[in-house]
């Protein structure tokens, strides 16, 4: 019996997935893409991993308020200290991936493709996001969000940002 293989991640979609994980000061201005997967279409600006994470802390800590009972406590944990760990990790990724990209240039190609290779991205970063379906009458949410996708689940995409038909 043939070993499942791992889905196809379009290497062009990655190599900008990459090239932007790799920055190291905060985008306002990314570029759009729009993106097919599933039966739907999610259109936002795709950010560095690492910012999306900082981000997403933020929101997360502004979204959630201390109770008297203790019930969520995002000063001393909570949600929010999930997002720091993770953005911290994205971080020293990010730090790590160029010190090997550096490394690498000076191995034969074949090396350096194999480890290039490795050291692709799995997931996209999305900010300003809106999802359509087409069953549904508009994106949602209205306003864009935060969104984290799966690159092996992409199976179309192109650049700029989608815009509903209807005009509020």
């Amino acid at each position: 019996m043939a070993e499942p293989t791992a889905p196809e991640i379009d290497r062009t979609l990655a190599n900008l997935v990459s090239v932007i994980d790799a920055l190291s000061s905060r985008q306002s201005d990314c570029p759009g893409v729009t993106l097919t997967l599933s039966g739907l279409i999610v259109s936002g600006r795709v950010i560095p991993r690492w910012q999306w994470f900082d981000e997403v802390e933020h929101a997360s800590r502004a979204a959630f308020t201390v109770h008297t009972g203790g019930s969520i406590d995002d000063e001393h944990g909570g949600w929010a200290n999930l997002f720091r760990a993770d953005h911290e990790s994205a971080v020293r990724d990010r730090d790590e991936y160029l010190s090997a990209r550096s490394t690498i240039q000076n191995l034969p190609e074949h090396y350096q493709r194999r480890i290039g290779q490795e050291l692709q991205p799995h997931f996209i970063h999305l900010s300003e996001t809106r999802i359509f379906a087409a069953a549904q009458a508009g994106p949602l949410p209205v306003s864009g969000m935060h969104w984290r996708g799966r690159l092996s689940q992409v199976s179309g995409w192109s650049f700029g940002i989608h815009i509903s038909a209807d005009k509020d």
